[in-house]
């Protein structure tokens, strides 16, 4: 799926939506920001870095005493990002390829996986990287800012200026008193959970006078240096488009293949199965929606001759990290339908399940999926000649790929999560995140150890049965219901499980961005 509409704007049209009126303590915070603009020496508008190309690199890892070389040779993780003043686009790359794209078009937030299927960002990841660009476009002087109380930022003292984009997230901004040096910068400062700080290590100069960021640091982690900075390079409209799909659907007659609904090993409920041919050899695999891509089974994979790539890590709703392969499949065939050339993981799955792996976004991005439970079958469509249609009853969901899943709101006691999770996958409960436990009254009803793609949770979840949950037109009552137990959702995410959507049958139509919901007649 692309995007279907790029209007690429204007400094000043951009700069237009991130504006707002001045705040107490403004004079202050344009003063120490006047002494920033003098010790880099340029800023957004001024003409003198209209453009760049640069190229960053991850701090390698230390080796590990007595490892094996990586049979499938040097990562060579790198990152490249083209940008004129606001506008940008960046890739990142390991073994030789694409691991995932971002960009801002100067008014859409993009960000692209390792196939190239691109989504809009959306809600709080979008204001983030809203003010993340306006930062390091060297225009924080054009937003609303205002002085604070200073700080000691690792032994140095700092003066710090919150800017507050009309469009963006709230940041403080940690600036050196002497020289007018940033040390770093924090997003969403007054957010423990989602709080971020980026501390900037050292500066270079890309002409006499002239300096641009050289080496940083992200909430800890290892330093990101600049191993070529090239200023005022052609950036062209075309250069900051996201990318082509790789993968390539061929779509055959419309042909249903069977599905079964079977007990998951993980909490006992239920979840779709289907069978599939990957490069020819017969599998069966779980629906899973809220899978960011497609997984295989490292003996599944090996059996189907798929091709090892890279490494590669993914994590599940414990928030576990666990390391994978990326793998190449030359042929995913469903029904009548095949997709080519796409990049899968491969690894030895954290609980077994009797699956030879899952399918999820990258089936669904660029085709229709229709799962129908009453007839229990499921179709793969050609986007361009399927005409979805809404029957009576049905309801149209408009979704947030932001994070390659179908988001939708969902209401609960008063509160509204803007991005919950439609989640085949999940095989039982609603998911909510840990942040709104606190804020809910309901009777204890049990707990459950969470299972899924990175293993069963080392500590209970608590579960409740809520009076009634709302999800967009359907109300949903006697819910039962999870807290996370950890942040592995933000205060607007979780997940909608099968229990609630089993009610349903399901039109997946990602290239349009909806997720239609018919209801069935289950009981």
């Amino acid at each position: 799926m692309r995007l279907r509409v790029l209007a690429f704007a204007s400094l000043s049209f951009a700069l237009s939506a991130l504006a707002g009126g001045a705040a107490a303590g403004a004079d202050d915070a344009a003063a120490l920001l006047a002494r920033h603009h003098a010790y880099v020496g340029w800023g957004a508008g001024d003409g003198v870095l209209q453009s760049a190309r640069i190229t960053f690199a991850s701090a390698p890892a230390a080796p590990r005493p007595g490892a094996s070389p990586d049979p499938l040779g040097d990562p060579d993780r790198r990152s490249v990002e083209v940008r004129r003043e606001l506008l940008y686009r960046s890739r990142s790359m390991a073994y030789g390829r694409d691991t995932g794209q971002e960009g801002f078009t100067g008014n859409v937030v993009w960000r692209s996986n390792e196939n190239g299927y691109t989504v809009t960002v959306r809600g709080r990841d979008a204001r983030d990287e809203l003010t993340a660009d306006v930062i390091e476009a060297e225009a924080a002087d054009r937003v609303p800012a205002v002085s604070r109380p200073g700080m000691t930022l690792e032994g140095k003292p700092a003066a710090v200026v919150r800017i507050s984009p009309a469009a963006g997230a709230p940041a403080d901004l940690y600036l050196d008193r002497d020289t007018g040096a940033m040390l770093g910068y924090a997003l969403e400062p007054d957010d423990p959970r989602e709080r971020s700080v980026v501390r900037v290590t050292a500066y270079a100069e890309f002409a006499p006078g002239k300096r641009y960021v050289s080496e940083f640091r992200v909430d800890g982690s290892r330093p990101v240096r600049v191993t070529r900075f090239e200023p005022n390079v052609p950036v062209s409209d075309a250069d900051l488009h996201p990318p082509a799909p790789t993968p390539a659907w061929t779509f055959g007659a419309p042909r249903a293949v069977p599905i079964t609904i079977a007990l998951a090993s993980y909490g006992g409920g239920r979840s779709v199965r289907i069978e599939a041919r990957i490069n020819g050899k017969l599998g069966r695999f779980l629906f899973d929606s809220g899978d960011g891509g497609i997984d295989l089974s490292a003996a599944f994979a090996r059996a189907a001759g798929v091709k090892e790539v890279g490494r590669s890590a993914y994590s599940g709703v414990n928030g576990r990290t666990i390391p994978a392969t990326a793998a190449l499949v030359e042929t995913l065939t469903i029904g009548g339908s095949t997709l080519r050339n796409v990049l899968v993981q491969t690894s030895q799955s954290g609980e077994p399940t009797g699956d030879d792996g899952t399918i999820g976004f990258d089936v669904l991005a660029g085709a229709i999926v229709n799962v129908d439970l009453d007839a229990k079958t499921f179709s793969v469509l050609d986007p361009a000649a399927t005409d979805v249609r809404v029957a009576p009853g049905a309801y149209a969901f408009p979704i947030d790929l932001s994070e390659f899943h179908a988001g939708v709101p969902l209401k609960v006691a008063g509160n509204v999560l803007s991005h919950v999770w439609l989640d085949t996958g999940d095989d039982f409960f609603v998911v909510l995140p840990h942040e709104l436990e606190r804020h809910i009254t309901a009777v204890t009803d049990g707990s459950i150890y969470f299972g899924g793609v990175d293993g069963v949770g080392d500590e209970p979840a608590r579960c409740v049965r809520l009076n009634e949950i709302q999800v967009g037109p359907y109300r949903y009552q006697q819910a039962a219901s999870c807290f996370a137990t950890n942040d592995v959702f933000d205060a607007e995410g979780g997940l909608i499980g099968f229990d609630f959507l089993r009610h349903f049958n399901w039109t997946f139509d990602y290239p349009h961005g909806t997720v239609v919901l018919t209801p069935n007649n289950a009981r």
